[in-house]
């Protein structure tokens, strides 16, 4: 379901851009698209004295942008910034998200595939 939800929620921000497992990557045909990749999941946070109170899931999920113009990359990067960072809400139709925090953490350029590259983490606090 994580899965699905980030997929859809991603091709829907930054459409008409391709969006793309990170498995699923085309490097030769498209001069800018982005891959994302499930990092880490937690098991249900509970708290309390007798770990009664239910608590938040918190997936991460790691998004590439990759453009061969710098300034699409930075342009992309700026959409998804400001579409999901601090976003409340059914997240890509799935599920829903108390709250999404997304951190820039790098930008580079890939000579041996010709293309500049963002990295973003996102963070999903999921209620239980």
């Amino acid at each position: 379901v994580y899965a699905q939800a980030i997929q859809a929620q991603l091709a829907t921000t930054v459409s008409p851009v391709p969006v793309y497992g990170n498995f699923n990557r085309n490097f030769a045909t498209q001069p800018k698209f982005i891959t994302w990749q499930l990092r880490n999941i937690h098991q249900d946070v509970n708290t309390g004295q007798n770990q009664a109170n239910k608590g938040i899931d918190r997936p991460i999920f790691q998004i590439s942008i990759f453009t061969q113009n710098m300034q699409d990359g930075f342009n992309i990067a700026n959409t998804i910034l400001q579409s999901l960072h601090g976003y409340s809400g059914q997240f890509g139709g799935l599920l829903y998200v108390a709250k999404a925090d997304v951190q820039w953490l790098y930008n580079t350029y890939d000579n041996t595939i010709g293309l500049h590259q963002i990295i973003l983490d996102t963070t999903l606090d999921i209620p239980c």
